[in-house]
């Protein structure tokens, strides 16, 4: 039970790469999952590779028929030779039947072809995803930077109207009366970068998702801390990127298609044979001589004549057995084997990489919020009653309020960092780490 409730909750954070959001609706907050599939429906090389593949597709089943049959039709006279009487017209129809089935290995190697494309549009939409990821992630955050510099303007506040209280009562100084406004001057510019950058980083979405502008954009959905105390499992996401990565199902299906050419090679090196059904009327005339008496009558006797029968031609293959084909098409054979087990290692030492980065960049978070963060905001706290106590300067409430902003500013970008690194993952996997083994992955 607990294994699934901890799938359970890691499936909420995890952000998968496909979800079920109705085409043509934008949701409202728009969270990770609305975004990629926004981006998958109206990005056009997506479209037009779908498009391709409906034709790649239709024209494999269109293929593999026999080749149309001839008809042929003849005419002779011999007027020309003068021989007026004699003429001939003929008819014949030619079919070309294979003695091996080439058009069924043809078909196969235009399905074959049909599956490489497949393929590649996968790992195009696995490319879209994670771009579509990280551009939602960089406006989330940019978001949460905004909501940072606004606490930090306030807390820059609240310490001008301390030091003028103190001021007023003769406690403190002026020059750190305008220290205080300085660093509220600050804040306010920081505030104002920020929401600058955040406007950048949702134009730069709204680009991506295909609206005309940012403010066709919805409001961003704020993203979970993931959870620290889990992490994926070596052995499972290798054999699940091995299994589900689509750029190595392509280079699978393209060794596939090879195979398929070289079969269909072989069999186009068996000449077909060619079979002929002909029938032809000929009218001709000839000297003949009758008895008249004791005379020989010179005269013609008009024949007319129709033959009928069946023609078989076969090519001998004696100097051409379609080597060269055959021969290019076993080098392809061995290469896609080759380039295959090349992607192979290189897709299991990226898992590695980006699964040691996942590790490091949970850890860092997880210090972050459990140890620096509570640490440095519990600083600053009593740095601010001491300061409102009058036992310190405002030059140590300012430090205490810098070292603050930077701790603030680290683990945002070490949770950037950590869901960052968690969506290459799952794009190197292929599929929801949460989702591999039906569980989020084994405790350290």
């Amino acid at each position: 039970m607990r294994k699934l409730l901890s799938a359970a909750v890691v499936v909420l954070w995890a952000l998968p790469s496909f979800a079920a959001t109705p085409p043509g609706v934008v949701p409202s907050p728009l969270d990770m999952a609305g975004a990629v599939a926004i981006a998958l429906e109206k990005n056009s090389d997506v479209a037009a590779l779908r498009e391709e593949l409906e034709g790649i597709r239709v024209a494999a089943e269109l293929s593999g028929t026999l080749p149309n049959p001839v008809l042929e039709l003849e005419g002779a006279s011999g007027a020309f030779t003068k021989s007026p009487d004699e003429r001939s017209i003929g008819i014949a129809l030619s079919q070309e039947i294979p003695l091996v089935p080439v058009g069924a290995r043809r078909k196969a190697f235009a399905r074959a072809e049909a599956e490489v494309m497949l393929a590649r549009l996968r790992d195009y939409e696995r490319r879209v995803t994670e771009q579509a990821q990280r551009a939602w992630l960089d406006a989330t955050m940019a978001t949460r930077r905004v909501e940072l510099a606004q606490g930090q303007e306030v807390v820059a506040e609240e310490l001008l109207v301390a030091s003028k209280t103190r001021f007023q009562v003769g406690d403190l100084p002026e020059f750190e009366v305008q220290l205080a406004d300085l660093d509220l001057r600050k804040s306010g510019l920081r505030h104002g970068e920020a929401v600058a950058a955040a406007e950048g980083a949702r134009r730069r979405l709204a680009l991506l998702l295909g609206f005309n502008n940012a403010d066709e954009l919805p409001p961003l959905a704020d993203v979970s801390a993931p959870q620290t105390d889990h992490r994926p499992a070596d052995d499972a996401l290798l054999a699940a990127a091995l299994e589900r990565r689509p750029d190595l199902a392509a280079q699978k299906r393209e060794g596939e298609r090879e195979e398929a050419a070289l079969a269909l090679a072989k069999a186009e090196a068996v000449p077909p044979v060619m079979v002929s059904i002909f029938s032809r009327n000929e009218r001709s005339s000839q000297n003949t001589y009758e008895l008249d008496g004791a005379l020989l009558v010179p005269g013609t006797e008009q024949t007319r004549d129709r033959v009928m029968g069946v023609k078989l031609s076969l090519p001998l293959p004696v100097f051409s057995r379609n080597q060269a084909e055959s021969a290019k098409a076993s080098a392809r054979v061995s290469a896609a084997r080759l380039r295959l087990e090349g992607v192979k290692r290189t897709v299991a030492s990226e898992v590695r990489d980006l699964l040691a980065q996942y590790r490091l960049a949970l850890t860092a978070f997880g210090l972050h919020r459990t140890a620096l963060g509570p640490v440095a905001r519990e600083n600053l706290k009593i740095q601010q009653e001491a300061f409102a106590l009058g036992e310190i300067g405002m030059q140590l409430v300012l430090d205490e309020k810098r070292r603050l902003s930077e701790q603030q500013e680290a683990e945002l970008t070490a949770l950037q960092a950590a869901l960052e690194s968690r969506c290459r993952l799952e794009s190197a996997v292929g599929g929801v780490l949460a989702n591999i083994n039906g569980v989020a992955g084994e405790k350290p």
